[in-house]
C-alpha cells in the first residue's frame, strides 16, 4: 500500500498516481509487436488488457482466492475474493535497461538465408520508451474520453508464492477485511505482487481501476485509451538483429504512420572491431 496515504473507494473521484516510484522520469521500456505499434500510432489509441487474458495464470492471484470462515465465523461459509475485486486493465512496462533475455521473449527473428529478411516478422516486436510521468500526464485525458477509471501506474514487487497469499491473507483479516480491495490502493497492489520466477522482467505495471463498477455486467477484456505517440514515446528502436535495410523499411512504416518523433539504431547485435596498441614487439603467428 501506498504510505501515508489514505484509502480511496473505487467508487470515488478518479485519481492518478505512482507506487514505488520516487523517479518519475526514469526511463521505461515495452516491447510492441511491430504490427501493434503501427496500428497504435495510426490510430493513436493504445489497448490495456484484463488480466485473465494474460499468459501467467496467476497474474491476479486475488481472483483466485476463496474466503473461508466455516471453522471461525459463524453464520460465514465460503465465498470468493473475486466478488470484492473490480475490474482492471494493465500494460507491462519495465525498468530493465534492455536485454537479450527480454528481446527474445517478446521479438522473433530469423533470417531467411537468401534473402536476409525475418521470416517471422507477424512475431517481430518494436522497443519503445517512455517515462512515468509522460503515462500519467496521458491519463489526464482518459477521464474526458468516457474512461471513468483510476490510473495507478507501479513498480511490481516479486515473492514467492507463500508471501503473496499471506499478504492476502493479512489484508482479509485485517482492519478493512476484504474490503480492503474495494480501494483503489488494494486493488492496485493486488495486481502488483508477482511471482520471483519473473523477476528478471523488473516490470512496471501501467493500470486502469474501473470506478463504476456493475458487478452484473461482464467487463470488456481489452480497454483503449487515447494518446499522442508524439508526446507520449521518447524513441522507438527496431530488433538489433534484423538486417539495415529491413530497419529502413520499419522505420518507413513507422512514419507513415505518422510518427515523428525519435527513432534510434540499437547497436546491440553490431559488429565491434578493436584496434589495439602495442608496447612491445611481439612474435609472428
Amino acid at each position: 500500500m501506498t504510505a501515508g496515504m489514505e484509502l480511496i473507494r473505487i467508487d470515488g473521484d478518479p485519481c492518478r498516481f505512482a507506487v514505488r516510484l520516487p523517479d518519475l522520469d526514469q526511463p521505461i521500456r515495452r516491447i510492441f509487436p511491430l504490427e501493434r505499434l503501427i496500428e497504435a500510432i495510426s490510430s493513436k489509441q493504445m489497448g490495456l488488457v484484463a488480466p485473465q487474458l494474460w499468459e501467467d495464470p496467476r497474474e491476479d492471484p486475488s481472483a483466485l482466492c476463496m474466503l473461508d470462515g466455516t471453522l471461525h465465523v459463524a453464520g460465514k461459509g465460503q465465498r470468493p475474493l473475486s466478488a470484492y475485486l473490480a475490474p482492471a486493465w494493465a500494460q507491462c512496462w519495465s525498468l530493465n535497461p534492455g536485454s537479450d533475455t527480454l528481446l527474445r521473449a517478446y521479438s522473433r527473428v530469423r533470417l531467411d538465408p537468401e534473402s536476409r529478411r525475418n521470416i517471422q516478422a507477424d512475431d517481430e516486436g518494436v522497443t519503445v520508451t517512455t517515462t512515468v510521468r509522460r503515462l500519467l500526464s496521458a491519463a489526464e485525458t482518459w477521464h474526458a474520453d468516457g474512461a471513468n477509471s483510476h490510473v495507478v501506474m507501479g513498480q511490481v514487487e516479486y515473492l514467492g508464492d507463500g508471501d503473496i497469499w499471506q499478504r492476502i491473507v493479512n489484508a482479509c483479516n485485517g482492519q478493512h477485511g476484504p474490503r480492503f480491495f474495494c480501494t483503489v490502493q488494494g486493488r492496485a497492489d493486488s495486481l502488483l505482487w508477482k511471482r520471483k520466477y519473473f523477476a528478471h522482467e523488473q516490470e512496471v505495471r501501467l493500470l486502469q481501476i474501473d470506478r463504476a463498477w456493475r458487478r452484473e455486467e461482464p467487463a470488456p477484456r481489452i480497454r483503449q485509451v487515447r494518446i499522442d505517440p508524439d508526446t507520449l514515446f521518447t524513441s522507438i528502436s527496431f530488433d538489433p538483429r534484423l538486417q539495415p535495410f529491413e530497419v529502413t523499411e520499419r522505420e518507413a512504416a513507422i512514419r507513415r504512420a505518422g510518427y515523428t518523433g525519435a527513432i534510434t539504431r540499437d547497436p546491440s547485435y553490431q559488429k565491434i572491431l578493436g584496434q589495439l596498441v602495442m608496447l612491445r614487439d611481439w612474435p609472428d603467428p
